[in-house]
């Protein structure tokens, strides 16, 4: 029964439920109008027969055995104390044998109203009134036939109507959710032809304001990202490609010409191996960027950055000549990838130490949560027209910090990647002291993965 109630379509189920709901409503409805509609009646008829009851006591209270009026609509008795009829109409009993329609108990001290369903007359509505202090009883009744009608009548136009109302209302509840659903339909056949060559389609959005229009918005901008992410992918294979290009041009040429290098064979050698080592350093900056976009933090844990700073700058300074001064770098710890932090740190001062002249300053400190982490050189420094598209990938400036072209412009967009990762930011502006390029990142000290 789930399964058949799950392959429902939606439109059968809201249909269902509108048309259960409705027709339980009304037909609880239709009850309770029946129960007030004979209650009005009933008491519209013992209030007719109270006033009838007043005329024929007074009649009663003069007369031991009144003559009473013959009226087919209304049936009278006087009831003696010891429960025998001593007057009755002509209606109530004809042949005189009729016994009492209504015997009063002991218990009843006043006015007692009640049915009766007698053979004869069908059913009445009795009232039975003491007359004076003798014991005797006048009773009163008139037929419910008028008002079983009326019930009975009320009942048949409610048997059509209840039936009609609810077939009237699944009939709208169909209608209404159909066109209601008539966006979602659009959208589900614009969705169904979208492929990885079209992301540019997009979903029709209806102009209602409503939930259909933020769900196809919504959709609109899943679109957008996916289109934005396409176009990243595909840019990054040509650019790879090119890239590539030209290191794998490099060790061909350089494999061919060894045998007719002569006695320079030791430096082919050298630049061979030169080549090769960069494209190695090309395609693992591609295997970063390919688990980056691939992964969250791989099993995050607490890193000291402190640690990790301080033993790159112990490697800048055993291979390099330049002044490393890492006095300002105080404790601090992030939660996160281990690996990608250090190859975020190796990046940030493989970049100071290629464009530095002489100098590289590390600064490390955290407070209020957050970990700053800031690497400058002296070096000529980034315009601030180029600060924001250097870390994209394979972008390489055209002044004196890209003279040299040891770079595939991978390192910084790396760098971003990682800090994007870990819920950081990074910035680049100008150092105050050393007068080049600082390159400063933040991290939460718990990011969420």
């Amino acid at each position: 029964m789930t399964a058949a109630r799950a392959r429902l379509p939606i439109r059968w189920r809201i249909t269902l439920v509108a048309t259960v709901a409705v027709g339980a409503v009304l037909a609880v409805t239709a009850v309770a109008l029946l129960g007030v509609l004979r209650a009005n009646l009933v008491g519209e008829l013992d209030r007719r027969l109270a006033a009838e009851t007043d005329v024929l006591v007074a009649l009663t209270l003069r007369r031991a055995a009144p003559q009473l009026e013959r009226r087919p609509d209304l049936v009278v008795q006087v009831v003696e104390p010891d429960g025998t009829v001593s007057s009755s109409s002509s209606g109530a009993d004809p042949t005189g044998e009729r016994p009492v329609l209504a015997v009063p108990s002991r218990a009843d001290e006043g006015v007692v109203s009640r049915s009766v369903d007698d053979p004869d007359l069908g059913e009445l509505r009795v009232r039975a009134t003491p007359v004076g202090e003798q014991g005797r009883w006048l009773v009163v009744a008139r037929s419910e036939a008028e008002l079983l009608q009326s019930l009975q009548a009320v009942r048949r136009a409610l048997f059509v109507l209840v039936p009609l109302i609810t077939g009237g209302v699944a009939v709208v509840v169909w209608v209404g959710v159909g066109r209601a659903f008539r966006p979602i339909d659009a959208m589900r056949e614009t969705v169904s032809e979208i492929s990885d060559r079209n992301l540019a389609q997009r979903v029709p959005e209806p102009a209602t304001g409503d939930e259909v229009a933020r769900l196809a918005v919504t959709m609109n901008d899943m679109l957008g990202r996916l289109e934005a992410a396409s176009h990243r992918e595909r840019q990054l294979v040509a650019d790879a490609s090119h890239e590539l290009r030209s290191p794998v041009a490099a060790v061909r040429a350089l494999v061919e010409t060894r045998s007719v290098a002569g006695d320079d064979v030791e430096a082919h050698d050298a630049a061979t191996l030169a080549a090769i080592v960069r494209l190695q350093a090309l395609v693992e900056q591609l295997l970063e960027l390919a688990s980056q976009d691939a992964e969250g933090i791989r099993d995050p844990h607490p890193v000291d950055l402190d640690d990790v700073v301080l033993t790159q700058a112990d490697v800048l300074r055993r291979t390099t000549g330049l002044a490393i001064d890492t006095t300002a770098v105080s404790a601090g710890q992030v939660t996160g990838d281990a690996d990608a932090l250090r190859r975020l740190v190796e990046n940030l001062a493989s970049n100071a130490a290629r464009h530095a002249v002489g100098r590289v300053s590390f600064t490390l400190s955290e407070r209020d949560g957050v970990v700053t982490l800031a690497v400058a050189d002296d070096g000529p420094g980034i315009p601030e027209a180029d600060r924001r598209r250097i870390f994209e990938r394979f972008t390489r400036l055209d002044d004196a910090r890209s003279a040299d072209d040891a770079g595939a412009g991978l390192g910084l967009a790396i760098v971003a990647g990682i800090t994007a990762r870990h819920r950081g930011s990074v910035a680049v502006d100008d150092d105050p002291v050393l007068g080049g390029a600082r390159f400063v990142v933040r991290f939460p000290t718990s990011p969420t993965p």
